[in-house]
């Protein structure tokens, strides 16, 4: 019987050293996926601003169109707003 119980907690040791890696591994996981949607934020940051850019670029070049492209956007959004 003591010998059954000895091997109890040798695997109860061994389940808990087990779970203790398992956690480090999440912690681990956790920081690498945050460092990934930190650094992919960033990038489509960078990508809005020279889009942004682009934009603003571009109406001053042609602010004819410009005026003309925003009208119709009103109209569209005015048009599905009152249904």
């Amino acid at each position: 019987m003591a010998m059954f119980s000895r091997n109890a907690d040798d695997i109860q040791g061994d389940v808990e050293a087990q779970i203790a890696a398992l956690r480090k591994e999440i912690s681990k996981i956790s920081a690498s996926l945050s460092d990934l949607g930190s650094e992919r934020f960033d990038e489509m940051k960078r990508s809005a601003s020279r889009q942004a850019r682009y934009a603003a670029e571009t109406a001053k070049e042609n602010p004819v169109a410009t005026v003309a492209i925003i009208a119709a956007a009103a109209l569209l959004l005015g048009l599905f707003s009152r249904r």
